[in-house]
């Protein structure tokens, strides 16, 4: 099946897509992985917001942001519904397509689930320092190397 991107500031987010955007992340990081905290945070307004649809089902997301002289990514997800059908590796093509359009030369430092670190080092970044808990889940930073702007 297609995947429809998009790729939008929080301005550009729709109330419907914004309401996908909060079901699906809720649904994944409070719900199925049985933590409190606050999922909407004061980043997303600031972010790119990343999605996938499928049928007009929100199938793939992520946000994109800029903190401290690096680009990170985050929230990034995959609905259980589609999961093994290859959409993480899309949803990382969007990603990084995203980041060497809009922030070039900038380099990318994620805090990756340390379950994950597995899939993001398939995309080159690498593992620094010492597992920490985020909201009650160890993560690791995770680096890559600054992506050149794509042409196009």
């Amino acid at each position: 099946m297609t995947v429809k991107w998009m790729i939008n500031t929080f301005a550009e987010l729709s109330a419907e897509n914004l309401y996908k955007v909060a079901y699906e992340r809720i649904r994944t990081f409070v719900v199925a992985q049985d933590r409190v905290y606050q999922e909407i945070d004061e980043t997303d307004p600031v972010a790119h917001h990343v999605m996938g649809f499928q049928d007009g089902r929100l199938v793939a997301y992520a946000r994109i942001f800029t903190e401290q002289g690096h680009v990170t990514f985050g929230r990034v997800l995959t609905i259980p519904e589609v999961r093994g059908q290859g959409l993480g590796r899309q949803l990382m093509a969007q990603i990084e397509a995203e980041i060497g359009r809009d922030y070039p030369g900038l380099p990318i430092s994620i805090e990756a689930q340390v379950d994950k670190r597995g899939f993001y080092e398939k995309f080159g970044y690498q593992a620094q320092g010492a597992v920490f808990n985020f909201h009650s889940t160890p993560h690791i930073r995770m680096d890559k190397q600054a992506l050149n702007r794509l042409v196009g």
